[in-house]
């Protein structure tokens, strides 16, 4: 079979097969031939963020049907669905170092690793999926869709797994996988009731091949006994914000003593409040292509600002976990497997200043666990 048959679809498959009068509707893997898929065998997937880790998510499994893609934000989501275009057009035509002006090759490894004919299929099949605004709308209408991929800001991955589960869907979800212990413990049951369900959490650093290399060499002793773990990121500096006042303008001047108003002094409660105004005055509505109570979501109401998204909602309590929640799943999830590290005994964190609102500028957590069989102590910082 020549190239331009690998992509056959459900819907021509079956025409043939009436046609032809074989009656199959079914066809195993070995009668299609090395490399192709049975239509039968392909799933119809539907992913739930797209803007940022869903596009890669998406991306990995483009050989399946995406039949519907959700996002609150289709400005910020087609930005990301634009360079699977790019991205095709520049492996098939790769600037020329002479060329003035030229970008550099892609080189990410996740988005090399991806096969140049399934990067044509999704190209050809993205634009076609159905659009949604609102999950609850796609899962209420579609009822072809097979697994969900959730791929949000971490306080509606929950809700979101949650709901595709009680229909039955299987579903991915990115990490971390979830907001609070609460909804681990709730989306823990729901798959515990239904073991028909295929779950997982996106963890693509578990995956790697350096991970479980390294993973073995300290389980098979080439470290020596371990006692200690330090576990160190450079987020969120450079990245996204942190430690910052809720923007809102400023309140009515007070008045001293003489009945006169006080300007702001330069004490540390006064200097929040005229950071909280100065970010307020930058404010401005959302963006046309942005939902912003679907991007709240189950979270309080808070007016839109630009310093909450896109992607700086990872330094908000109300929609993030910081640099815990971003790094931590990657760079905490190492010792924990490779030294089989089970619950900590104790747990102390300093910080810089922490207003409840906006995570700290930096943080230091110490956990400790107890011994393991023939496994020693361990502190990890």
């Amino acid at each position: 079979m020549d190239d331009k048959n690998k992509g056959v679809s459900r819907r021509h498959f079956i025409e043939t097969a009436a046609i032809t009068g074989a009656g199959l509707t079914i066809v195993p893997r070995h009668v299609l031939g090395k490399g192709f898929t049975a239509p039968s065998d392909l799933l119809n997937i539907a992913t739930v963020g797209i803007g940022g880790m869903g596009s890669s998510n998406t991306r990995a499994i483009g050989s399946q049907n995406i039949v519907a893609i959700c996002d609150v934000d289709w400005g910020y989501a087609q930005r990301a669905i634009d360079r699977y275009a790019q991205d095709l057009q520049q492996r098939k035509n790769p600037p020329q170092n002479n060329r003035q002006n030229a970008q550099p090759p892609q080189t990410d490894p996740a988005r090399m690793a991806v096969p140049t004919e399934v990067l044509e299929r999704l190209v050809e099949q993205v634009p076609k999926a159905k659009r949604y605004t609102d999950y609850r709308e796609m899962l209420a209408q579609q009822k072809d869709i097979d697994a969900v991929i959730v791929a949000t800001p971490d306080h509606m991955h929950a809700p979101i797994a949650l709901a595709a589960m009680d229909l039955g869907k299987h579903v991915y979800v990115q990490k971390p996988l979830c907001w609070s212990v609460e909804e681990a413990r709730a989306l823990a049951k729901k798959a515990k009731d239904n073991p028909k369900i295929a779950t997982q959490m996106g963890n693509q650093g578990h995956s790697g091949f350096e991970s479980r290399t390294t993973v073995e060499y300290i389980q098979q002793g080439a470290v020596g006994d371990v006692k200690e773990v330090h576990v160190w990121t450079n987020r969120p500096l450079g990245y996204w914000p942190q430690g910052l006042p809720r923007p809102k303008p400023l309140a009515a001047p007070r008045t001293g003593a003489n009945g006169q108003p006080q300007t702001l002094g330069w004490g540390g409660r006064d200097v929040e409040a005229r950071v909280a105004a100065a970010l307020a005055a930058e404010g401005s509505a959302p963006p046309k292509d942005l939902n912003w109570d679907l991007f709240l979501g189950v979270a309080p109401q808070v007016d839109y600002h630009p310093v909450y998204h896109p992607f700086n909602w990872r330094g908000w309590v109300d929609w993030g976990q910081g640099a815990l929640g971003d790094m931590g799943a990657h760079l905490v999830d190492f010792p924990f497997w490779a030294l089989e590290l089970g619950m900590p005994t104790a747990i102390e964190t300093i910080s810089t200043p922490f207003n409840d609102i906006c995570f700290p500028n930096a943080t230091t957590t110490y956990f400790e666990f107890a011994a393991r069989g023939n496994k020693t102590a361990i502190k990890k910082t």
